[in-house]
């Protein structure tokens, strides 16, 4: 008689897909993991596909029960905001023109006195991303600059993006794009994120050659990776 397997210590889904030429996990809010599996493929693949990757699937549960949950930021007198990884209050000071600038220690706000409600909130948030993007941009190209040299390669060209679930991207061109938010993240996590991509323009995948090429120039890069996979949400706008 052939004994069923146990059933997996977390909430399991497994989808049948016509379209799908090769299997793949991933997990799901709520501490789940979703299997894709041909649907050619018999009952036992999905069960030896699980038991194959068991010991993945626990680091990355693990890793998801660490991941601080994303807040949304109230733009109000005195919040906490981030860039390069401290901490600045945010101040609102009267001004024509809405405007940010960093002065002692505080991200001020400069703001007409009769902008009050919804537009203000709008008005304030729209004055922080363009301050960040403007400080991400000459920040990112002046490391892109220095890591490129030690590298010996060239980025054809340098902008930040709104990106709302990558960090960055490199084409096969050379053009280097960057999520302007990691510029709120500590600066060695912004070094990590430029070597990173810059990596890309002398291996355009994620082999292990293209790792090595990290590890030659950040050691510790699977301590910044992992810090980025736990502290991401914390820096979304």
């Amino acid at each position: 008689m052939t004994i069923p397997p146990e059933p997996p210590p977390f909430p399991l889904e497994i989808v049948r897909s016509k379209r799908r030429k090769t299997a793949s996990i991933r997990l799901v809010e709520g501490g789940g993991v979703r299997v894709t599996i041909p649907r050619h493929l018999p009952d036992r693949w999905e069960h030896d596909l699980l038991r194959r990757r068991s010991q993945w699937i626990r680091r990355q549960l693990a890793l998801q029960s660490e991941v601080v949950p994303l807040k949304p930021k109230a733009y109000v007198e005195g919040a906490r905001l981030t860039y390069l990884g401290r901490n600045y209050c945010l101040k609102r000071v009267h001004g024509a023109a809405v405007e940010a600038r960093l002065r002692q220690g505080c991200l001020c706000i400069s703001t007409p006195d009769g902008l009050t409600g919804a537009p203000l909130a709008v008005a304030i948030r729209g004055a922080l991303e363009r301050w960040y993007a403007a400080r991400a941009l000459a920040k990112l190209s002046e490391k892109t600059q220095r890591y490129a040299a030690l590298l010996g390669v060239a980025a054809k060209s340098i902008a930040v993006r709104d990106y709302k679930s990558r960090w960055g991207s490199c084409s096969v061109s050379g053009d280097i794009r960057y999520n302007w938010r990691i510029i709120m993240s500590p600066q060695p996590i912004v070094d990590y994120v430029v070597v990173h991509e810059l990596c890309h323009l002398l291996e355009h995948n994620h082999s292990a050659r293209y790792w090595r090429h990290v590890e030659g120039v950040i050691a510790d890069y699977r301590e910044r990776r992992q810090w980025l996979k736990i502290h991401g949400n914390s820096l979304l706008f």
